[in-house]
C-alpha cells in the first residue's frame, strides 16, 4: 500500500531524528510517525495545520541534550539517574498526509487506511495532529484488526468535535467491542465538568471511567496514575490519546478551544512519567496543537514531552 504525502519533513525536523521513509519500509516493532495537518473549523479556533511540524520540532528540542552527548546519555540533576536515548530504536517518519487541510470524511478515510497499513505490517502508528477529529479515522484503522482495544484519553472533553458536515461523536461510541461486566475499555483523564450529560452516561454504560481535572487538582496526580495502572492491567492493547486541549489555557493557549481549570503541563507529564504501559501500546495520537495561538510555545513542548513519556522504554533506557 502506498500513500501520497505532502511537504517533506527533512527541511525542518523529523520526529526524534527518525529517517524519512515510505510505508513499504515499515518493519515489525518499528515506531511509525505520520502527520495529519488538518485545521479546525468554526466555531473552534484555527491553527492546527501547523501542529505536526511544531510537535516534531519541539521533540527534537526536548531531545537535544541526548543528541549533544556522544553516548546519548543524560544525568538528571534531581535524581542522579542516567538515561540513554536508544539510538538503535527502529523508527521512521512518513511525513504528513497530502491535501489534508481540514477534517472531512475523505481525511478520516486517509488516516484510517494508513493506520491500518502500518498496523498490518507490525508497526506502532504514531499520529501527529491536527484537529482532534482525526482520532476517529485513527481508531477505525486500528479496530479493523484490533477489535479489543483499550482507549486511554487525556482530554478536556468526552466527545470529538463536529467538523464540516461531520457531527460530534461521543468517545464511547468509537469503540466497536461490546461492553461486559468485567471490561474496562475507556479511561478519560483531565475532563472538565462542562460536558453533555449523555456523554457521561454513555461512558458509564460501557463500564468506562473518568478522572476529571478537578479530581487531579484535589487529590494529586496519583488519582490519575493509579487509575491508569489499573486500566493497563485490564487491557492487553492500549491506544493512548493526548488532546492538547486538556491543558489549562493559562499555561498553554495553543489549542482550538479554551479550557479554564485544566491540567498544567507538569501535571500531564508527571502522570505519564509515573506510569508504564509502553509494552501494551498499539497506537498513539497527539492532537489539537495550534502553535500560532501560543507565543510561548508551551502547548507543543508539553505535547512533545508527553509523547516522549508515553513511548517511554521504547526510546529510553535507564542505565543507573
Amino acid at each position: 500500500m502506498s500513500k501520497n504525502f505532502g511537504e517533506s519533513t527533512t527541511t525542518s525536523a523529523t520526529f526524534a531524528g527518525f529517517p524519512e521513509r515510505s510505508l513499504e519500509t515499515v518493519s515489525q516493532g518499528s515506531i511509525v510517525v505520520f502527520g495529519a495537518p488538518a485545521d479546525s473549523t468554526l466555531p473552534r479556533r484555527s491553527g492546527c495545520s501547523k501542529g505536526p511540524k511544531a510537535i516534531r520540532q519541539a521533540t527534537m528540542s526536548a531531545l537535544s541534550c541526548y543528541f549533544n552527548s556522544p553516548s546519548k546519555t543524560v544525568v538528571s540533576i534531581d535524581t542522579g539517574k542516567t538515561t540513554r536515548f536508544r539510538s538503535e530504536a527502529v523508527g521512521i517518519d512518513l511525513g504528513d498526509l497530502a491535501d489534508c487541510t481540514e477534517v472531512t470524511s475523505e481525511t478520516l478515510t486517509q488516516v484510517q487506511k494508513l493506520t491500518a497499513g502500518v498496523n498490518n505490517q507490525g508497526g506502532l502508528p504514531v499520529l501527529l495532529g491536527g484537529d482532534g477529529r482525526i482520532l476517529e479515522g485513527f481508531i477505525n484503522g486500528l479496530q479493523s484488526s484490533l477489535p479489543e482495544l483499550g482507549l486511554l484519553v487525556f482530554s478536556n472533553r468526552l466527545d470529538l468535535p463536529e467538523a464540516n458536515n461531520l457531527h460530534s461523536k461521543a468517545l464511547s461510541t468509537l469503540l466497536t467491542s461490546k461492553p461486559s461486566s468485567d471490561s474496562y475499555p475507556l479511561l478519560a483523564i483531565g475532563v472538565n465538568g462542562i460536558q453533555p450529560h449523555e456523554n457521561w452516561k454513555e461512558i458509564k454504560m460501557i463500564h468506562g471511567n473518568i478522572i476529571s481535572a478537578d479530581d487531579i487538582h484535589d487529590q494529586g496526580i496519583e488519582a490519575a496514575s493509579n487509575e491508569i495502572q489499573q486500566f493497563s492491567l485490564q487491557n492487553k492493547q492500549i491506544l493512548c490519546v493526548v488532546d492538547a486541549g486538556v491543558l489549562d489555557t493559562g499555561y498553554a493557549a495553543g489549542t482550538p478551544s479554551l479550557n479554564v481549570g485544566g491540567l498544567s503541563p507538569l501535571q500531564l507529564i508527571d502522570i505519564l512519567s509515573k506510569t508504564n504501559f509502553a509494552e501494551k501500546l498499539v497506537g498513539v495520537c497527539v492532537s489539537n496543537v495550534a502553535p500560532s495561538l501560543d507565543a510561548r510555545g508551551h502547548s507543543q513542548y508539553a505535547s512533545a514531552e508527553a509523547l516522549l513519556a508515553i513511548l517511554g522504554e521504547k526510546l529510553f533506557e535507564d542505565i543507573s
